[in-house]
């Protein structure tokens, strides 16, 4: 489903475009290149791929798999997509052990199955990472340059992509941010709200167009101002509210 210029949803549990336990998967097409922003927890791969085919590409062509954290929703499907693919996938560097080790307990994914986010028989899937990204690092994407920028607080290996094409400038957000300046904050170890106070400048000064997120809403316009309710937010006594 094209959103904008080289960008098209190709995945996500909440509008019924692949399984229920899948973040949104947004495709990003550089022309000589195509990557994935996330790739859901890995149930559907199969309906992500034909839908990619339905989108007017090859699957094939996919190089990268560029994760926003590790969580299960957002990293599960890498393994089924690289086997299929032979793509390279970058994580920040803190969350490399975690998704190679497949720990479901230090993954915080135990925890989410007792809260009913996965089935009890859900099993992730490790897989080795090509490439590990750390704050301030570019990604090219065939034409395309994604900025990297480390925003712990939802989880330590936290991060959002910045690109500016054509004129856009976007941001893809993870789960750190979302519409209406909701943020992430979990009861689980690796997310604090102190990890979002001292990061979250970083994109707060950003002047973005659309902001797309790993759940909710996604906007082409106005992005900024619900990254600037979350910022201003945190500079208060009551947290920003939180999308979960």
């Amino acid at each position: 489903m094209k959103i904008m210029e080289n960008v098209y949803l190709v995945g996500s549990g909440q509008i019924g475009l692949s399984h229920p336990f899948d973040c949104h998967i947004y495709l990003v097409d550089g022309k000589d290149e195509l990557a994935l922003i996330d790739t859901g927890a890995g149930e559907r791969v199969d309906k992500v791929l034909s839908n990619i085919e339905e989108d007017g590409f090859n699957p094939e062509k996919i190089g990268k798999i560029i994760l926003t954290h590790h969580h299960a929703d957002h990293s599960g499907g890498c393994k089924k997509i690289k086997d299929k693919t032979h793509c390279r996938i970058y994580i920040h560097e803190e969350g490399v052990k975690l998704v190679e080790q497949g720990d479901e307990e230090k993954m915080g994914l135990v925890v989410a199955k007792k809260s009913g986010l996965y089935s009890p028989n859900y099993t992730f899937q490790p897989f080795e990472v090509d490439v590990s990204i750390k704050d301030g690092d570019e990604v090219c994407v065939g034409k395309l340059k994604l900025k990297v920028f480390h925003t712990p607080g939802h989880s330590k290996d936290s991060v959002c992509f910045y690109i500016q094409d054509e004129g856009c400038k976007m941001l893809f957000s993870g789960d750190v941010v979302l519409f209406e300046g909701k943020i992430g904050l979990l009861n689980l170890s690796g997310s604090n709200l102190d990890d979002y106070r001292q990061s979250f400048d970083k994109v707060a000064s950003l002047k973005i167009d659309a902001l797309l997120p790993g759940h909710s809403l996604f906007t082409v316009k106005e992005g900024e101002q619900h990254v600037k309710k979350a910022s201003l937010a945190l500079k208060k006594l009551s947290p920003p509210p939180n999308f979960i």
